[in-house]
Formats: structure tokens, sequence, C-alpha cells
């Protein structure tokens, strides 16, 4: 499979592509149909559409999934954030959702997983696992809003429920600082089935190729007009 660059794009309760910096501070980037047109202009081989919900609660992503839907882009798209047993019907009859992106699920939704595996299939899958390393390396639980220590169990499960694994820098996010390459001495899934993003450059991206990774997916500051994911190729 050829290497693959992608783009993230954070979606707001109010329908609008948002900018997260280091994972904490977010400001409105605008019109999620214009973000999403500028990446297509540009051609990016995927868009990961993401609704950043924390905690408990309705996240109102199912509205949003509507909105999606009625866009008009020809870029490959997966969905996350707010996936439930209640909306992955009316989800995966939606043909223009070609893949399924997962967080809180990971740690206690098997059932979900395997519902949205059996109707969209294996291919489908992608783990969203955003990190920070400190003595180790600590993965996102977007259901208690909190950075966990991960154990050879949970590995376990990711490798036999997803296809892919998104691994996000939470401190470079929003940045051009460089993504932390050191995650790779913990990860435990094949690395040509691994996407990367936060705080990107091109030394990055260039190194991810090399490594054989699936890919990267771009994050925030592409979005701006005045820069070419063109130059990324």
């Amino acid at each position: 499979m050829s290497f693959r660059i992608g783009a993230t794009v954070l979606i707001g309760h109010n329908g609008n592509a948002i900018q997260s910096y280091g994972f904490k501070k977010k400001r409105i980037l605008g019109n999620l149909q214009k973000v999403l047109k500028f990446l297509d202009a540009y051609k990016v081989d995927e868009i990961h559409a993401i609704v950043p919900f924390k905690g408990k609660g309705d996240s109102g992503s199912s509205r949003i999934f509507s909105h999606l839907s009625e866009l008009s882009i020809s870029t490959p798209l997966g969905i996350g954030g707010g996936i439930t047993e209640i909306n992955i019907e009316e989800i995966t009859q939606d043909p223009f959702f070609e893949r399924c992106i997962f967080n809180s699920a990971i740690f206690n939704n098997p059932e979900l997983l395997q519902k949205t595996k059996s109707i969209m299939g294996h291919q489908s899958m992608v783990a969203s696992i955003p990190f920070i390393i400190d003595d180790n390396l600590k993965i996102y639980h977007s259901k208690t809003n909190s950075f966990q220590a991960i154990n050879d169990e949970l590995w376990e499960e990711i490798g036999s429920n997803f296809n892919e694994v998104l691994l996000l820098d939470a401190r470079a996010e929003g940045t051009k600082k460089g993504f932390n390459f050191q995650v790779f001495k913990y990860i435990k899934f094949p690395i040509d089935r691994i996407l990367i993003s936060g705080g990107l450059t091109k030394c990055d991206i260039n190194k991810a190729r090399k490594m054989g990774l699936a890919g990267v997916s771009i994050d925030n500051f592409a979005l701006h007009s005045e820069y070419s994911i063109e130059a990324l190729r």
C-alpha cells in the first residue's frame, strides 16, 4: 500500500471546524464546508473528521455526522467522536463514510467495535490514540478525559479489533515543533498500519515514509491557505 497523506479536521458542537493546540486550547477555524473543500482541492488522500468529545453525556455527534454526509467532497472520509450503539446503524448505512475512528470504545466497549466491524469490515476500523510520554507511554481515554498507562492486554485488543492506528502526539498538536518518534519504543502494533499526527514537519513526514508507516494525518496548521499540502508530497 502506498504512503498516504491525509488531514485531520476537528469539528465543534456548532458544526464549525476548530483548531486545537496541545490538546488543550481551541479556536474556531471557520465554516466546515470551506475547510473540507480546501483539503479536497489539495487532493489529500483521506480526511479524518473527528468530534473531540471529552467526558460523558451527549456529544451531539449524530447531528454533526448527518450534516457531514450532506457536504460535497470527493475525498474519502473517516469519522470519529461520539459513535455509539444508537447512531452506528445510521452511520454504517451511509456510503459517504469509509472508516470509523474510535477512542473510548477501545477501553470498554468491545460490543460496539464488533458490531461496527461486522457491518463495515475490518478494513474500516481505526483506533485513535492520542499520547504523551513522561516516564512511560500514556494514551488518552476520552470518556474519563485522562491519559492512562497501556498494558499488553489492551495492545492485544487493539490488534484484534483495528486495521489501523492513528497516533496523535498530544503535546505537539497544532504546532510545527515535530512529532515525538520515541513513541515507537512502546508500540506493539504493525508499523505498516500506523498513521501519525501532531506537530508534523516535512522532515517528520519523510522519516515516516522511510520507516514504512501507512501515512500521516496533517493537523491544524495545514488548514491555513498559505500552507501547501502538495509541497509535502
